[in-house]
Formats: C-alpha cells, structure tokens, sequence
C-alpha cells in the first residue's frame, strides 16, 4: 500500500528484518516474468494460508506434515510481501489491488491463527486469546496510519514477517519442548503463558497508544 510516510515513521516503526527483506524482495521481484501479476502473488499468498492451515491440522496425526507448513508459511509470506512491492514497480496500483492484497492479508493471518487451535502446538484458548490481540493490533495500526499518515506501525520491531517467522518455528520449539497441547495439563500452562504475554502486550499497545495521541496533540 502507498502510504504517506512520516519522519517519525520511518525512524522508528520498522521491524527487525524490513531491511533484509527489502533487499530480498527486489533480488526476486527482479527475476520474475511479466506473466506474473500482483493479483497472482496474492493468490499464490491464500493457497500458501490455506496449505499451511491444512497442514497444521495434519500434524494431530504426523509430524511429517511440518515441512509442508513451512512451505505453506513461505508462500503465503512470498505472495502478501510481494504483491503490492510488485504493482508499485511496474505502476500498476490501484485502490482494488491495494483493497484486495490487504483485505487477503488479513483474512490468511486469522485462518493461519485459528487453525493452529486445531493442532497440536496450541489450545483454543490460547489460539483465541493470540487472536484477539492480533485483531486489536491490526485495528490500531490501521487507526494509527490513517490518524498520523504514517507506514504500518510494527511492535517492538515485529511487523507481518516476523510475525509469519513465529508462527513457523513456533511448532518445532513447541516438540522440541514436549508442548502437547492436546494433554490437559500442558494446555493449561500453556493458556496462563499466552494471557500473561498478551496483558503485557496490551498494556504496551495502550502506551503506544497515549504516546501516539500526544503525538497528534503536539501537531496540531
């Protein structure tokens, strides 16, 4: 999406990897044919949610189902990154395109959340808690762009990528531990892990929040 980019912005609202991945994003956006579209980056980005989605259910029953989540999480991460990088570099933006690829976006992120309440890495609960604070964070991040014109915020240097990058390794540190989320016990310490990591992270957002509108005060 083409933002209007404060200074405030660019200095302090990108995450960990945006550099890296801007220069991997023009090393492929380089190679590709013409006969590859932003529309078809964005479609490849929902088969990637909707493999790795299925993936995750897979893994109830086989652990052999991970690298297909992996492979799922890479393409949805290489059709949302890249769609939109792509349409600015061959001027084909558009309100559709940018209404499409964000409205996609968005919906792959929830599915990919949700589905993993029907794995074994975690429980619903903590699968709807992670949800709510993900819907929360999008909704300010989308008030906060249009409030200060400024790029999508990310949070303590996580934005979409790093996001996406958690959620594909978040399954091999959960065997690695021994997480079970479909034993009881485990579940539960897991749920009281996840509630106490988002009232934090809450708390953080509502900061940001109080120092964002004193932002606009000082402005205006």
């Amino acid at each position: 999406m083409a933002y209007l980019l404060s200074e405030h912005a660019e200095r302090f609202d990108r995450s960990f990897l945006a550099a890296g991945e801007q220069k991997l994003a023009d090393i492929i956006l380089a190679a590709l044919p013409d006969s590859v579209t932003p529309l078809r980056l964005t479609k490849i980005g929902v088969i990637g949610a909707i493999v790795a989605a299925a993936a995750l259910v897979g893994c109830r029953w086989s652990p052999t189902w991970l690298p297909v989540f992996v492979a799922g999480i890479f393409l949805n991460w290489l059709g949302m990154a890249l769609d939109g990088p792509l349409a600015r570099r061959r001027n084909v933006t558009c309100r559709q395109l940018e209404l499409i690829g964000q409205t996609n976006d968005l919906i792959t992120q929830v599915l990919l959340i949700v589905m993993f309440g029907a794995s074994p890495f975690l429980s619903f609960q903590s699968t709807l808690v992670i949800l709510t604070c993900y819907l929360l964070f999008s909704a300010y991040n989308y008030v906060r762009t249009i409030a200060l014109h400024a790029r999508p915020m990310s949070y303590i240097g996580l934005g979409p990528t790093e996001f996406r990058i958690l959620m594909a390794t978040w399954p091999f540190v959960a065997r690695a531990g021994g997480i079970d989320a479909t034993a009881h016990d485990a579940a539960a310490r897991l749920d009281t892990a996840f509630l106490i990591l988002a009232a934090i992270g809450v708390a953080g957002l509502a900061v940001k929040a109080f120092s964002d509108a004193r932002q606009i005060a000082a402005e205006e």
